[in-house]
């Protein structure tokens, strides 16, 4: 074994010494908590996860039709048996997430980066999105260099004259711009929430420009495998929508940076990544991925479609965790319109069976009433029937079945980071024919977004952004943003906050706030050492009733003569 290859194991082991120390100092922080010590304690900073793996970790493929079937009886029935995880579930004690820094949020990864809700992006941000060029050349012929044989809908991937290589996938034939416009507008807002997504493009090409390359395997409509004629490209191309003017609409994605080397899995850890040390299930961007996928009706959150890739960056080169995918999101199921129960109950879900043989299914739904849809490029994409809590994907996600009110929070401040022109510009980019059905759409995206709001900034305290200030008078301020205010939620009026600053564990000042948030004053005249840990615990008291709380513990610098920000916690 070479030198290279014995760091990286030793990289490995001392990450998740790390990751267990850090779990395991939270945990005592906690039990301390209870015995009636406040002190805050940061937990120690994980490592980054960009190191260099000499050695490319090895291509693995899932078998989705036994993985599927695996979710849904053994992993719900282990779940169901797991004694420890539903006692934590009785006492609202559950496990948080591992990969969280002392604020509460995600440090930038191989995973994510954090985007539009940390720095609102501009309008030409966010339709640029992940693009880093226009797409496949139109003006010049494309060479086919493979059929798509997986999936069900029709597609292949072509290189085109500059030798960018890209899958084409289309419509379903009858509902022109549905899934094509679906997979380019949730690509651009999965990026824009800090997720790694493909350059995924809206293209427009004529039959003719197609050539195909030698020794083309392609399974046709009868199952039969041979290498592909001009007579199989005809008969994949009839089964989809032309415009008037002979050209074919299609999404183009482009193949990501790097050396794929297979989906990743919503749990445990890729064990030949020595930058993959801690559980996929108790990572928050995962976790808290459910809100994002309940805004956008992404169903097929399963593992399938996620994609790591082996990137070389600056010499240095390591693996990057993509999701891929997203034909089926909004209303579109990839082949054909959503059917009217798809985001509200699994595929087979154990649970909706048992009720529907107790009630004798006599029980209509909300969601099984009125489920017509009005457009065929949208599909069936609803706010009225929408519960941002009780979202399911197509089968059951263990990191979404292990999300708490802190992830949920997480994930709903992602969402409610888009504002409505940033939602208006991506739409746009969509192309829809019909004006009312880009109307319908933006219209959906938007009750969506403030239903998600209102459900998890009711869950958990919305104060957010915190920072300390140095007034006019030398003092220091704390401000901070109410969430459910500043995205328009809720009215400063009906608002007020009551705040409790305790120094080291004692009470000194109590206050409140009227109106719109203003800035906290830190007591000056109290004599302080170095180490001191000021306490601010807040409550939003709201149209007469008092929230959860929030604190920010603050550390006093002797070097410096002043406190500075070292943590959040939040009740749940």
């Amino acid at each position: 074994m070479s030198n290279s290859e014995n760091n990286a194991k030793l990289k490995l082991n001392s990450n998740r010494i790390i990751v267990f120390s850090t779990v395991l100092i939270l945990s005592i922080v906690a039990l301390l908590s209870c015995g009636g010590q406040t002190r805050f304690v940061p937990a120690p900073e994980l490592p980054g996860d960009k190191n260099h793996v000499p050695r490319r970790p090895q291509s693995k493929k899932i078998n989705v039709i036994f993985d599927s079937i695996d979710k849904v009886t053994a992993q719900q029935l282990k779940e169901s048996l797991d004694i420890s995880r539903q006692l934590r579930h009785l006492s609202y004690s559950p496990k948080e997430a591992f990969n969280i820094n002392a604020f509460g949020e995600v440090p930038n990864s191989s995973w994510f980066t954090n985007r539009n809700a940390a720095r609102r992006m501009s309008i030409e941000e966010i339709v640029k999105g992940p693009d880093r060029g226009s797409g496949p050349d139109t003006t010049m012929p494309w060479k086919i260099i493979r059929a798509k044989s997986e999936g069900v809908t029709p597609g292949f991937t072509i290189e085109d004259a500059h030798g960018d290589i890209y899958l084409i996938k289309f419509d379903p034939k009858g509902y022109p711009e549905l899934a094509t416009g679906a997979e380019v507008i949730s690509t651009k807002l999965f990026y824009a929430a800090g997720y790694n997504t493909p350059e995924n493009y809206l293209t427009y090409f004529h039959a003719e420009r197609l050539i195909i390359g030698e020794k083309v395997k392609y399974i046709d409509p009868r199952g039969k495998e041979h290498y592909m004629t001009p007579e199989d490209l005809s008969e994949l191309l009839e089964r989809v929508d032309s415009l008037p003017d002979g050209r074919i609409r299609a999404l183009a994605s482009k193949y990501v940076p790097g050396k794929p080397i297979g989906p990743f899995r919503y749990e445990s850890t890729r064990k030949d990544d020595p930058n993959d040390f801690i559980p996929h299930q108790h990572r928050r961007e995962l976790r808290g991925l459910y809100v994002m996928a309940a805004w956008l009706k992404h169903t097929d959150t399963k593992d399938g479609n996620s994609l790591d890739s082996y990137v070389t960056e600056n010499g240095v080169s390591f693996v990057r965790h993509y999701l891929i995918d997203f034909g089926s999101t909004l209303g579109s199921a990839a082949t054909g319109p959503f059917k009217p129960e798809a985001g509200h109950v699994h595929h087979a879900d154990l649970k909706t069976i048992f009720w529907n043989s107790i009630t004798l299914g006599l029980h209509v739904k909300n969601w099984e009433k009125n489920n017509d849809y009005k457009f065929n490029s949208i599909g069936r994409y609803r706010s009225d029937t929408f519960n941002p809590g009780k979202f399911k994907s197509n089968i059951p996600n263990p990191a979404f079945d292990l999300m708490t009110d802190l992830d949920g929070y997480w994930g709903a401040k992602l969402v409610m980071s888009f504002t409505d022109s940033q939602l208006a510009a991506v739409v746009k980019l969509a192309r829809y024919s019909d004006p009312e059905a880009e109307a319908h759409l933006l219209r959906i995206l938007k009750e969506r977004r403030d239903k998600i709001g209102k459900y998890w900034f009711s869950k958990v305290n919305p104060l957010d952004r915190f920072e300390l200030r140095i007034d006019g008078t030398e003092g220091q301020e704390l401000y901070f943003e109410d969430l459910a205010i500043s995205t328009g939620l809720e009215s400063g009026n009906r608002s007020s906050y009551l705040y409790e600053i305790k120094l080291n564990g004692n009470a000194i000042v109590d206050g409140r706030i009227w109106g719109e948030p203003a800035a906290i004053e830190i007591p000056a005249d109290a004599i302080l050492n170095n180490r001191d840990q000021m306490e601010i615990i807040i409550r939003v008291l709201r149209n007469g009733r008092s929230g959860k709380w929030v604190k920010i513990y603050l550390d006093y610098k002797k070097t410096t003569g002043l406190f500075e920000l070292v943590g959040i916690k939040r009740q749940s």
